[in-house]
């Protein structure tokens, strides 16, 4: 059952639910904000379009978008980011209807690898020095999958505090997560293992009947591990080539992240962000950019 304050706007035409937009509502201080849940990387519309040629197709789906928008509460702050693979890529025309209702819309870059072709293809296609660390790090590391949600939990908190970063990624729902995908066959813990047995790095997959997502991963702070990550990206290549899905490496956010996932042999796509907010929550929200983390109470 979802949380109280996760809601859905719905568009039905005759008996039949064309449209869904779910978002989360939050008290952030004086503010209502609607943001991406927790370890939710991509939201937005699910739209049935119909058939038809696809002007046609496009145009209903920029109306249902519309109207699912209409139906939103009035909040501080909405940001979500989009899927633009949905509905054969009709979904790509959901930021002009956002943008017609007074969003901004700003682009979020993510590579994408097609594991649909050979592994050996795949391997071809990686830059030699990727090859090169994941040859090192098969030396040096085992890669096995991980069914204790626990094992990550504590792996992940102690690689957070090892840095001395600040931990605010809400972990306390992943138990349940973990324990829905195994279910339904969707997401799976994967772990880099040193010679003593020790998960000297960790990832958290997911996946759609189309497209596997490198959602969640940790590693420690050994300055001697040059490639357990990459054997990790590795593997969970080799298991979406298994399930014949897309790989989504999941968000480039700067342009070393950028220099870095290259050379797994991807493309680079672009993902839709839209965002509105009132005058004085951006006033706050982009003055806190200039602050240090722990100097506000309000945006955490």
């Amino acid at each position: 059952m979802a949380p109280a304050n996760v809601k859905e706007a719905v568009v039905e035409r005759g008996c039949n639910v064309v449209g869904r937009l779910p978002y989360q509502l939050t008290r952030v201080g004086p503010f209502l904000t609607s943001r991406m849940p927790p370890l939710t990387h991509l939201l937005g519309p699910w739209v049935d379009s119909g058939n038809g040629k696809p002007q046609t197709r496009m145009a209903r789906r920029l109306s249902i978008v519309r109207e699912l928008i209409d139906q939103l509460p009035r909040t501080d702050f909405f940001e979500q980011i989009l899927d633009p693979s949905l509905d054969d890529g009709l979904a790509v025309a959901d930021g002009l209807a956002f943008q017609d209702r007074g969003f901004t819309v700003a682009p979020q870059y993510t590579f994408e690898v097609d594991c649909r072709h050979g592994v050996d293809s795949l391997w071809d296609g990686m830059h030699f020095k990727t090859r090169q660390h994941i040859r090192r790090a098969e030396d040096m590391f085992a890669v096995r999958a991980v069914d204790d949600a626990d094992t990550f939990i504590a792996a992940y908190s102690h690689n957070i505090e090892a840095r001395g970063w600040v931990n605010r990624l809400e972990l306390k729902n992943f138990p349940a997560l973990h324990q829905q995908c195994r279910t339904r066959d969707c997401g799976r813990v994967f772990a880099a293992f040193d010679a003593g047995d020790s998960p000297v790095a960790m990832a958290f997959l997911v996946w759609s009947p189309s497209t596997m997502y490198f959602l969640l991963s940790t590693r420690g702070d050994d300055p001697m591990d040059k490639g357990s990550v990459n054997l990790l990206l590795w593997a969970a290549m080799k298991e979406a080539n298994r399930k014949g899905l897309l790989f989504d490496l999941d968000g480039v956010h700067t342009s070393g992240t950028a220099r870095f996932l290259c050379g797994f042999g991807g493309h680079i796509k672009t993902r839709m962000v839209v965002r509105k907010g009132t005058a004085l929550f951006n006033l706050l929200r982009y003055g806190k950019l200039r602050l240090s983390r722990n100097e506000t109470q309000y945006f955490t």
